[in-house]
């Protein structure tokens, strides 16, 4: 390399240094955050998702989330992504945009504190299905898919053992097979509705809202997750705990 092409790389280095600071300087700063904890628990409340969840789980939630500072134009969680984390957001304001049959982001929705979200994602094991985008300053609040099975969605459901279950069952509540269909077609409980998990959020309308659900599976983690989607759409539903293999254990499938 010869010294023109040097001082070409030195004054190329030197132009993306100077772009670097010239960009940095130009951003806006990230915001303050000073939450009052009392405040913040009421804003909690207020969000529906935590409406009966336990004081002392909100205590222990609160212990375990992350406070991130946030900029006008910054993504939160972008469509596509995993799910990593459950957002509270507890100051400025966010939009809510998604891809439709693959067009450009559309605006479906705007959040204000104490807007949550990301959960849909931590439940189902699913990717992100929409971009979040902060539209004014603040900061959201993370709870980390563990943390969040731990203090939040557990702690929500009713957990049945194979004899409670089958009294609830005489008593008037409704089976729910939330395993593929071609299992579910293979072997089920006597009476259960076969919904598969996947369709379980589109389907939970063809449910009766004054009746009672028990969701199963193989082993009770997939009808958990099912069992708390269906509280999240005003049903009524516990989870048969360890799932068929329970019931086999008891001698009672």
């Amino acid at each position: 390399m010869n010294l023109r092409d040097n001082i070409s790389d030195v004054i190329q280095q030197a132009k993306e240094k100077l772009s670097g600071l010239m960009k940095k300087t130009k951003e806006e700063p990230l915001p303050e955050v000073e939450l009052d904890k009392s405040v913040l628990v009421e804003k909690i409340r207020r969000s529906p998702l935590f409406t009966d969840l336990a004081e002392e789980n909100i205590e222990e939630m609160l212990k375990h989330m992350d406070t991130v500072p946030m900029r006008s134009g910054e993504a939160v969680v972008r469509e596509g992504e995993e799910g990593d984390y459950y957002y509270l957001l507890v100051s400025g304001a966010a939009e809510v945009s998604r891809r439709v049959q693959g067009g450009p982001p559309k605006v479906v929705a705007t959040l204000d504190e104490p807007g949550g979200f990301g959960e849909e994602a931590l439940i189902s094991n699913a990717k992100r299905n929409a971009t979040v985008t902060m539209t004014k300053g603040g900061a959201v609040m993370r709870l980390s898919k563990d943390d969040f099975s731990d203090y939040v969605k557990d702690p929500m459901l009713t957990w049945f053992s194979p004899m409670e279950a089958q009294q609830k069952i005489a008593k008037g509540a409704k089976w729910i097979d939330v395993r593929e269909a071609s299992q579910a077609r293979k072997s089920h409980l006597h009476g259960a509705i076969s919904i598969p998990m996947e369709q379980l959020r589109d389907r939970a309308d063809e449910l009766d809202k004054d009746a009672f659900y028990i969701c199963y599976c193989r082993n009770g983690r997939l009808s958990s997750t099912a069992a708390f989607l269906l509280r999240q759409n005003g049903i009524s539903a516990g989870v048969l705990r360890g799932g068929l293999q329970s019931l086999e254990r008891a001698g009672m499938a």
